[in-house]
């Protein structure tokens, strides 16, 4: 069926008696969503019930100046995302080389490629079905994004001025919302307390950068002084710091 005043009614009902008042732009999102749209009722008010993602609910999300198609079987772009791209488009006038580690989705890659239209950019993820979906966001850009199926390094070949990832970093005992849970765990869950997998990529990037070149990583609470150490110890230069939205410490990069 499409959206109409007595199923967004029926919808709103269903959604506070979940929500109670505590998430009303979820459900502005979620109307939104659906227009345009044929859906099963009943099983929006299953989702709703479950507490499921809207973004999984409408299999579409917002991220920078992009639009892109959603499942399962990738992580949700988040707003604080959007900043390691507007760190990348201000402080790096002109990239050759671009890599997106565990690129999901591929928003990430995406978006970058469209401000370096002339850069190679190049998009892996261990996962083939989150490389079905990246490739279909993939229709947006002009400068098309290659995508291939690596674990980390494992297929990746050359070496490039710019290296992003935002891994999993989240340690296996966390205990998490339950929209979260609708997540992929691959790309949330990291074990060594959340850093086996930041630190993998740490002490490898360096061999596919070039010189000059910088990795930027997504990271966790409380996990940048321990990941500077790593990098230092790795043989980065030049290390930092970036904060998020809500001003904690969620990106560190270095210079090989």
């Amino acid at each position: 069926m499409k959206i109409n005043n007595s199923s967004t009614k029926k919808i709103k009902l269903i959604w506070e008696s979940v929500y109670k008042n505590e998430y009303d732009e979820g459900f502005r999102f979620l109307i939104l969503g659906l227009l345009d749209k044929n859906f099963d009722l009943d099983q929006v008010f299953q989702d709703i019930k479950s507490k499921k993602p809207v973004q999984y609910i409408v299999n579409e999300w917002n991220f920078y100046e992009g639009n892109y198609f959603l499942t399962k079987d990738v992580l949700i772009p988040r707003p604080e995302t959007e900043i390691l791209v507007d760190y990348v488009k201000n402080n790096f006038s002109e990239l050759k080389t671009i890599l997106d580690l565990g690129t999901g989705s591929g928003c990430i890659a995406i978006e970058l490629s469209k401000i370096y239209t002339k850069a190679e950019v190049l998009g892996s993820d261990i996962c083939a079905k989150a490389l079905k979906i990246a490739n279909k966001n993939n229709a947006q850009t002009k400068n098309k994004v290659k995508f291939i199926e690596s674990n980390w390094f494992s297929n990746i070949e050359g070496r490039f001025d710019l290296i992003v990832a935002n891994p999993p970093y989240i340690s296996e005992d966390a205990k998490l919302d339950v929209s979260t849970l609708f997540e992929p765990k691959l790309a949330l869950f990291s074990k060594n307390a959340g850093f086996k997998d930041l630190k993998k990529i740490i002490s490898e990037a360096i061999n596919y950068l070039k010189i000059n070149g910088v990795l930027i990583l997504e990271h966790g609470v409380k996990q940048s002084s321990e990941l500077s150490t790593h990098m230092k110890y790795s043989g980065y230069r030049n290390i930092g710091t970036l904060n998020d939205l809500k001003n904690i410490k969620r990106f560190i990069y270095g210079y090989k």
